[in-house]
């Protein structure tokens, strides 16, 4: 029976902190270096460059627009700790990596929230033509408090209830499509002869009028090579679950161990099959830290000194921002179980029932100040290509997306020590397809 080959891609949240606290105080980190510095692109394009050299289907930025500012009623100790912030704009960093790039894939977060679908459409298609067809879009609806207030959006503007926020969100999802097929594949003639470009004939309006948006279109810019950017989605409620079911080809998910992820990618399968697709276009990806060494003695060293040096105080605040409520007005020391808190979902019912104690805020902190729920895989090179087979054998999974505790090293060591195990035993692509797009390398993964 032939193995089906694991989808890997490489997270990132630039410039000095992505899942981890420490990132940036990190030894071995960038921003540690002469040679590199967070804020120059030589950095981000030597991480796109071992991306491919490991044969990686795509690098993947999160992103936002605004500063936690939850913890304390304030922004101030998410600046002190770097708590995702700086935030750097991704397309502008994904053009400087795709420069350097032959067949990495570029994925990249925009909230619907953040730009009229227009706009976005244009970004988009502008950044495949560039690219030549690997652009990929992270699809978000919300993001927290100071970021709504950055772009002058009320309540009433964006912060709607659950369900109207992705009512929302699939109107987007139309006017978008929309602008993407307004030019016809062949629209682009170049008849010089006959003074012809475009066959005007072959360009549409899309004349959308809805409940959230009015576009008359066409889009200014010819079609994209993929035709639309590839559609990656993080969604967790069943709402959430329900639209990356139905529209995304990539999906990037967070459980703190196999039980979790098993019982989130049967959601999302299932989801597929009911939205009328076939699940095996539906590609479910864990979030993984991985820790590797030459032995498992070296392995376990560094991830006792990256966990070492995450401060519990950055841990909640940022938990606090992902939570969009303020934990300071809890003791550190309370139960994480002990919580009433209204509109906490998930995230904290996750600290309740991953650990083998009833954990404290303060705890609870320090987990998510390490790697924001995502688990941490420490042991050899051996012990890593075990675990991630073994995983993909017992939940079913499509893939995973590796969070860094230090940059470029985290990416280079799993590329350097892991990826040639797992080439070998026939579990990762080898080579890209000759010309592909970010899709074509997707779909021809497993064919």
């Amino acid at each position: 029976m032939k193995k089906k080959k694991m989808h890997l891609l490489q997270y990132m949240m630039p410039p000095v902190t992505h899942h981890s606290s420490a990132t940036w105080k990190h030894p071995r980190n960038m921003t540690m270096t002469n040679a590199f510095q967070w804020n120059r692109p030589e950095i981000w394009q030597e991480v796109a460059q071992i991306a491919e050299r490991g044969k990686l289907d795509a690098v993947f930025f999160a992103d936002t627009e605004g500063i936690y500012s939850e913890y304390e009623n304030s922004y101030k100790s998410a600046v002190r700790y770097a708590s995702q912030v700086p935030c750097y704009e991704p397309s502008v960093l994904m053009a400087f990596m795709g420069a350097v790039t032959k067949h990495i894939g570029l994925t990249m977060t925009f909230s619907v929230a953040g730009y009229p679908p227009y706009i976005l459409a244009r970004k988009l298609a502008t950044l495949d033509h560039l690219s030549r067809g690997r652009v990929g879009w992270n699809v978000v609806t919300a993001f927290h408090k100071n970021a709504s207030e950055n772009l002058g959006l009320s309540v009433e503007q964006y912060h709607l209830s659950h369900d109207q926020r992705y009512d929302r969100l699939e109107e987007y999802m139309e006017v978008c499509y929309k602008l993407w097929d307004s030019w016809e594949p062949d629209a682009i003639v170049m008849d010089a002869e006959n003074n012809i470009f475009a066959d005007p004939e072959k360009v549409h309006p899309i004349n959308h009028e809805g409940k959230w948006f009015k576009c008359k279109g066409p889009l200014n810019i010819d079609r994209s090579p993929q035709g639309r950017p590839v559609i990656l989605q993080a969604g967790q409620s069943s709402r959430g679950i329900q639209f990356a079911a139905k529209h995304a080809e990539l999906i990037f998910t967070l459980q703190p161990d196999r039980e979790a992820m098993n019982v989130y990618y049967n959601r999302l399968k299932e989801g597929a099959v009911k939205a009328g697709r076939d699940p095996d276009d539906v590609r479910v990806c864990f979030g993984l830290q991985v820790f590797v060494g030459e032995t498992e003695e070296i392995a376990r060293a560094k991830a006792a000194l990256h966990n070492s040096l995450v401060p519990a105080e950055a841990g909640v605040t940022i938990l606090s921002g992902h939570l969009g409520y303020d934990l300071s007005k809890h003791g550190l020391d309370e139960l994480i179980a002990d919580l009433k808190v209204p509109g906490i979902q998930g995230m904290i019912d996750a600290y309740k029932h991953s650990s083998s104690k009833n954990i404290t805020i303060r705890e609870a902190g320090m987990l998510h100040g390490r790697g924001v729920m995502t688990p941490q895989l420490v042991g050899s090179p051996e012990q890593v290509a075990d675990w991630m087979e073994e995983t993909m054998k017992e939940v079913g999974g499509d893939g995973f997306l590796l969070s860094p505790a230090y940059l470029p090293g985290s990416l280079e060591e799993f590329v350097e020590l892991v990826v040639p195990i797992l080439q070998k035993r026939g579990l990762a692509r080898t080579e890209y397809v000759e010309n592909g797009t970010l899709r074509d390398n997707l779909k021809a993964l497993n064919a």
